[in-house]
């Protein structure tokens, strides 16, 4: 709703406090099936403030394309519009307004011009302006797919919703073609996609900031995707899916406090990846929803969840490597698949998976360090290192066939990951694993499970298992190394032969 006079900051502020504290009750009581409201406020309209109407738009000036002379519009006399937003100008766009009958815009009750799509309004934008959207009860939802050329904010201004932006069949919500450098904003909006072949938003270039937002992709390949050199950010925002949420190939991601739920197994993603060195060459393929699919990317991951799919998040690292920082990731059957790309290293910190099959892969050459996570009721194995240069170190990781299990790399890939054959094998001794201060308890078969066999032949295994707690009541094991005939060195670890009390 459009008002025209100032709302005190100490009420707004007050109106935000109650949900956030409601907010932390409830994900304290159900940390993995409750997720939060997507209710932020659009800041570019939150900047705006209470003004109307909107400014008037000078139709010779065109910034991506030529621009055909427009006949004026007959109206009343204009009224100042809205302010620039940090210096720039601001477009309105209403959806639910029948299109004006000499060209792309038509006048609003004042005069002013309201563009009926939010594609035109990008086309006669200049240079980081702002296109506010009405949102429902006011505007309608917007059946288009945007196309955008250069730099803009596009965010909801009015109503208690977010403006809705419904992509046509076969066609994405939304693709970003900018220059490199240059930056799409999405700010307080909803996107919806049921178009099979496309994703719903589209980096081919440039860089796309989305916030406070929350995309629908439910019936997409991809809820996102990244071309090579493009940028995504996202930060408080949702994506539901029942295939996959987000892919990106040599690009740079950045995610914060985004929840990814992926809804059913009925419609899977087709990942064809690449090889080691993450040219485009035939690769191992998955068929299966992944929440996050990261090839030869660099960037971090912070907050979040990912509930669902065949695997919670794929990832190889690019140069300057991948970092996820307090991701938890439930109800996958592989937590984290790590693979091997180019010289970056894929680095997991506090990190909480629960209810997968298995919760962490290490594929072989992959470069890796796995800190201070809990991996709780797996159904095979916490960690499964492939005889790889891996740190596992002062993670907890408990309830699960086998805790830690190193195998050799020449038994990869596992009968879940039949398509890897292109992986390559890593020949001579990359000094294998460092597992060391972890505490692996409760463990149905071996706390740690060390199998150099691979192909009918033992194989080579190097590595150190160093300071660990391990508890296994019999018939488990703390220690399985029958089969290696070279052992990996084993040193001041505890077996307690008993239960371990879980959480504390």
């Amino acid at each position: 709703m459009i008002v025209n006079r100032p709302v005190r900051a100490w009420s707004r502020l007050s109106l935000a406090v109650v949900p956030l504290a409601l907010l932390g009750l409830s994900a304290a009581a159900d940390p993995y099936d409750n997720l939060p409201p997507y209710d932020y406020p659009s800041e570019a309209a939150a900047q705006a403030g209470g003004y109307d109407p909107v400014p008037e738009i000078d139709p010779s000036w065109c910034r991506w394309r030529p621009c055909a002379p427009r006949r004026p519009v007959a109206g009343p006399p204009h009224h100042d519009g809205l302010p620039g937003i940090l210096g720039h100008q601001t477009l309105l766009v209403d959806c639910g307004k029948p299109r004006g009958l000499h060209g792309r815009h038509r006048p609003g009750p004042h005069g002013e011009r309201v563009f009926d799509s939010i594609s035109e309004a990008a086309e006669f934008a200049p240079p980081n302006a702002t296109i506010l959207v009405m949102a429902p009860g006011q505007g309608m939802t917007c059946v288009e797919s945007v196309h955008v050329r250069g730099p803009v904010t596009i965010a909801t201004y009015g109503g208690s919703g977010k403006a809705v932006i419904q992509a046509p069949a076969g066609a994405p919500c939304l693709t970003a073609h900018v220059p490199l450098g240059d930056e799409v904003v999405l700010d307080g909006l909803r996107f919806i996609a049921r178009g099979r072949e496309t994703p719903c938003v589209a980096v081919e270039a440039g860089r796309v900031v989305m916030r406070n937002s929350s995309v629908d992709s439910r019936g997409t390949e991809w809820g996102f995707d990244v071309h090579e050199s493009g940028e995504l950010l996202l930060e408080n925002s949702k994506i539901e899916t029942d295939a996959s949420a987000v892919h990106a190939r040599r690009a740079t991601v950045t995610l914060k406090n985004v929840d990814i739920d992926i809804a059913g197994r009925n419609m899977a993603a087709l990942l064809n990846l690449g090889r080691t060195d993450c040219l485009d060459r035939d690769g191992g393929t998955i068929h299966g929803s992944v929440g996050l699919a990261l090839e030869c990317s660099e960037g971090t991951v912070e907050g979040g969840s990912i509930l669902g799919g065949a695997i919670g998040v794929l990832a190889s690292a690019g140069t300057r490597g991948l970092r996820f920082a307090d991701v938890k990731i439930s109800k996958s059957d592989t937590g984290l698949l790590i693979l091997p790309g180019q010289r970056g290293a894929v680095t997991v910190e506090r990190a909480t998976i629960a209810k997968s099959r298995d919760g962490v892969v290490v594929a072989p050459g992959a470069e890796s360090q796995i800190t201070g996570s809990v991996i709780t009721d797996s159904r095979d194995t916490g960690i499964t290192a492939f005889g790889v240069g891996t740190l596992i170190a002062s993670n907890k990781i408990v309830n699960a066939d086998d805790g830690i299990r190193v195998l050799a790399s020449q038994a990869f890939p596992p009968p879940m990951f039949p398509d890897f054959t292109a992986i390559a094998v890593i020949d001579g001794d990359d000094g294998g694993p460092i597992i060391e201060n972890n505490l692996v308890a409760n463990v149905r078969h071996a706390a740690v499970r060390i199998d150099a066999r691979a192909g009918g032949h033992q194989h080579r295994l190097d590595g150190k298992l160093i300071g660990n707690t391990l508890y296994a009541m019999s018939p488990a094991v703390c220690i399985d190394d029958d089969y290696n005939d070279d052992p990996v060195r084993v040193r001041a670890n505890t077996c307690n032969r008993e239960h371990f009390w879980w959480p504390f």
